[in-house]
């Protein structure tokens, strides 16, 4: 059921609720950041105002680990369980409600069946880490082609990437590991596929990954980055390897834990896969996607203004940030330039500033390119990126990224300057080899048939 008509049947049953504003909900949050009413005005709020169902529910269930016994909750989220099709969910919570209540009337009559019987949707659940936009696009991806994808993000950020249910766990007081236990009891009934990202899993103890396994739900492992990267490894194929967690035993200990309980991952190329492929039984390579519609081609077209070049590190040592910012310095001593460092900005005003660039780098240390690469070059930016001699001969050979690392970059930035009126041609491959290697609407389609693999073994 639409949203639109969840909210009907909410205002039905609560129609004096006034709705609170965000001041006030953070005013409440300071006095009484526990109580019924703070967990039901946020849900009403995501329903309300942000449009999102799954939001709201989660925000009840929250309430409701706190007020077991308060029947606003509970009437609310029999109410949001229903639209999502957790029918029997829905039930106990009236129920209990009810008995707490005689006077509540069943809400259910006011809902109408949204697919015929017989008629199976399978449903996935992505989590628990957003990852450069990465779980959203996957699951508008898939959503398109039948498949029922909710999102889980524990870690929001300044980001600000959306999820559909958010729950931001550093914010808790107390210990959160009961909590996100009963949370993973409530949910692993509720879907068929569980995709989990940069090596977190539905609870923080990983004690989850055992109820997934008893009830013989298909898992599956997305690593990004640095939740997987092994600097001994890195060294063998690239000389200027920086990797942001250097306590290798963490990190090889961990991909040991999942690789136990979980039969398969996904990385995004071959630089990620030399650090998985030992631990897992099997390991899938889907390159990074974006909707490339959402990233019209902009040139810049006032050639009397300095070149601006745009560099957005979020790890700012493993980007190599230092010698970026300092061969820029060098060179503004010689030549009419501006420089952009983008930091602490969410990714819709990121995204704004990558539309007036003339240049975008990426990194200068890992070896292959990420998600800033790719939304430059959709964008028609030329991307300057170090990209090793091993990931070189991975990637496809029309790759238009002009490579540097920290010895080179000063002199690779000065042949762009120099050569200005190559910018945009360099900007249209860009663009053509986003749209051939990085569409959203073709690499859906790889993650729809790892999941079908998965649960046909």
């Amino acid at each position: 059921m639409d949203s639109s008509n969840v909210r009907r049947i909410v205002r039905h049953f609560f129609p004096d609720t006034v709705p609170f504003t965000k001041t006030s909900l953070h005013n409440l949050e300071k006095k009484a950041p526990h109580s019924a009413s703070f967990y039901f005005h946020h849900a009403w709020m995501e329903l309300e105002e942000s449009n999102r169902k799954a939001a709201a529910w989660l925000w009840c269930w929250r309430g409701l680990y706190h007020h077991p016994d308060n029947t606003s909750l509970l009437l609310f989220y029999s109410i949001l369980s229903y639209a999502s099709g957790r029918e029997t969910e829905a039930s106990l919570a009236f129920q209990k409600a009810e008995n707490l209540d005689k006077t509540i009337s069943s809400p259910f009559p006011l809902f109408e069946k949204k697919h015929p019987a017989g008629v199976t949707y399978p449903r996935v659940l992505q989590g628990t880490m957003e990852i450069a936009n990465q779980m959203n696009t996957i699951a508008k991806g898939l959503t398109q082609q039948g498949y029922i994808n909710d999102t889980l993000n524990y870690y929001p950020t300044y980001l600000g990437y959306s999820s559909d249910y958010e729950w931001k766990i550093s914010k808790e007081r107390s210990p959160v590991s009961p909590a996100l236990r009963r949370l993973a009891e409530t949910l692993i009934p509720s879907y068929d596929m569980f995709h989990f990202h940069f090596g977190t899993s539905l609870t923080d103890t990983r004690e989850d990954l055992a109820l997934l396994q008893q009830a013989e739900k298909s898992v599956l492992m997305h690593h990004w980055g640095s939740d997987a990267r092994i600097l001994s490894e890195a060294e063998k194929t690239n000389p200027f390897a920086v990797v942001k967690v250097d306590r290798e035993y963490a990190v090889k200990q961990n991909l040991e834990t999942l690789g136990k309980t979980i039969p398969a991952c996904i990385v995004a190329d071959r630089e990620m896969y030399q650090y998985v492929y030992p631990f897992y039984s099997k390991v899938f390579i889907v390159p990074l996607m974006i909707d490339v519609d959402a990233y019209p081609p902009h040139v810049p077209d006032d050639e009397d203004k300095p070149l601006n070049i745009v560099h957005a590190p979020t790890s700012p040592a493993v980007k190599g940030t230092s010698y970026i910012t300092a061969a820029v310095s060098r060179l503004q001593q010689k030549y009419n330039i501006d420089f952009q460092l983008v930091q602490g900005v969410s990714h819709e005003d990121a995204k704004t500033i990558y539309q007036g660039a003339d240049i975008i780098i990426d990194q200068l240390h890992i070896g292959s390119y990420g998600l800033l690469a790719v939304e430059a070059m959709a964008m028609g930016k030329p991307v300057v990126c170090w990209i090793s001699g091993f990931m070189r001969d991975a990637y496809p050979d029309d790759l238009p990224i002009v490579p540097a690392n920290p010895e080179t970059v000063e002199g690779r930035l000065e042949e762009l300057i120099r050569r200005k009126d190559q910018l945009p041609h360099l900007g249209r491959q860009g663009r053509q080899f986003v749209e051939k290697y990085h569409d959203f609407r073709i690499h859906s389609g790889k993650i729809l048939d790892i999941y079908r693999e998965l649960s046909n073994p």
